[in-house]
């Protein structure tokens, strides 16, 4: 869940130049909805999710949530969604090859300005640098360190000055939050989403995806995750006739209807994924 943050108010003028209507999120007479109907999702919670939101996942370690991740990044682009993609476990490029076989040109979208690959993946290896992020001309906290008390000053000064209209409304897929256990303690990432994460993602009106490998923090830890988020997703396998098949299914929104039986999920020869039934 972590979120597009700005160290200094400078509205991009690509973004100024150009204005991306989808039709499908708006209420006629009404302007746009407040309800972001998310790719694969959309079927299971058909109010659809509030923005300003944050969903956690928790996933399997053997489950397609990474090609999840990604088939609803480029199906959401393909709405006019302007979406940020923030990879923690993969490199950039892996990324960008995985959008392609999509059909998504992530080059253009970016250029375009309505879609951003946030790398806080390559300062974890140390080998080049991270690519400079395109919405804004100062770099942010989030590719150059996984320090929370890093990250915080950047997200504060945020809140703080106020967010630019062209900032709001983006839809803010994260790879892999367990990362982030490698190099702060859990009680610093729960203070951290509690007085940053969530603030942040309610201003900017986004909707955030907070992913959380299974059995690799306390018991602790992922409960109070679940209490502070909007909303729990699963991923998880399951054997059937001596097959691994792949299952998804929505634990809880808070004050939304939602279809709560785990789900199939379908990977397709160029692996993006689809709901079986």
């Amino acid at each position: 869940m972590m979120m597009r943050a700005h160290t200094h108010q400078k509205t991009n003028r690509r973004l100024a130049d150009k204005s991306y209507t989808v039709t499908s999120h708006s209420t006629e007479g009404q302007g746009l909805s407040e309800t972001l109907a998310i790719p694969i999702l959309r079927e299971l919670i058909p109010e659809g999710i509030d923005y300003g939101s944050a969903i956690l996942v928790e996933f399997e370690p053997d489950s397609i949530w990474y090609e999840t991740s990604l088939t609803i990044a480029a199906q959401a682009l393909r709405e006019g969604v302007k979406t940020a993609y923030h990879t923690f476990r993969h490199s950039p490029r892996e990324v960008e090859r995985a959008l392609a076989r999509f059909g998504v040109d992530g080059r253009k979208l970016k250029n375009d300005g309505v879609f951003e690959l946030i790398d806080s993946y390559t300062v974890q290896t140390g080998l080049g640098a991270p690519e400079k992020l395109h919405s804004e001309s100062t770099e942010y906290a989030l590719i150059e360190s996984l320090k929370l008390p890093d990250w915080s000053i950047s997200y504060s000064q945020t809140i703080k000055g106020g967010i630019p209209e062209k900032e709001k409304r983006w839809l803010h897929i994260d790879d892999d939050m367990t990362v982030l256990t490698k190099y702060n303690s859990e009680n610093a990432i729960i203070e951290f989403i509690r007085t940053r994460g969530l603030p942040i993602t309610r201003a900017t009106e986004g909707v955030a995806f907070a992913p959380l490998l299974k059995g690799v923090a306390s018991d602790a830890f992922y409960t109070q995750y679940e209490s502070l988020l909007d909303a729990i997703i699963e991923l998880k396998t399951k054997e059937k006739e001596d097959e691994i098949e792949n299952q998804l299914r929505v634990r809880a929104v808070r004050g939304k209807k939602f279809d709560s039986k785990w789900h199939t999920l379908k990977l397709q020869e160029n692996r993006e994924v689809t709901l079986a039934d």
